[in-house]
């Protein structure tokens, strides 16, 4: 499972934390899967993705962010560093996080924290893939009108 890990992340210790919290996900649920090899596998490989696919999100931020920063009026004491740029993520995400409520949220933090597709999260709510996408359409509004009073 390490090794598996390992060839999709290429960090050793991302490998180990991947493959921890699939157990620790395994021992906190009380199912014992038929074929625990391939449940396993197909855990680590699944939480692999979604950790790929966060950085992803989060390097598109941190691009989004920059180039914004360098188009609108920038002064020179502006700081575009690695730290700063994370830091204005985190408040994005904090944001949102107080301002959206309920399914709104809900719907957010499987698309862009755990990296969920549309049809994913529909399935797994109960709802149309057309509401997935006016929650999310909802909750971009209500983030990049926050984004424009910090920036």
């Amino acid at each position: 499972m390490i090794q598996l890990a390992r060839m999709m992340l290429y960090d050793d210790e991302e490998s180990r934390d991947v493959v921890s919290e699939v157990f620790a996900t395994l021992v906190k649920t009380d199912i014992m899967p038929r074929n625990v090899e391939n449940y396993l596998m197909t855990s680590v490989r699944n939480r692999c993705r979604n950790l790929l696919e966060h950085k992803d999100v989060r390097a598109k931020f941190e691009q989004v962010y920059v180039t914004e920063m360098k188009q609108g009026s920038v002064e020179e004491d502006d700081d575009f560093s690695p730290m700063a740029v994370e830091r204005k993520y985190e408040q994005v995400i904090t944001y949102a996080k107080k301002q959206l409520t309920g399914q709104t949220l809900m719907v957010f933090q499987m698309r862009h924290l755990q990296g969920m597709k549309y049809q994913e999260i529909a399935d797994q709510l109960g709802i149309s893939k057309v509401m997935v996408y006016k929650h999310l359409t909802k909750a971009m509004t209500i983030i990049r009108e926050y984004q424009q009073k910090i920036i």
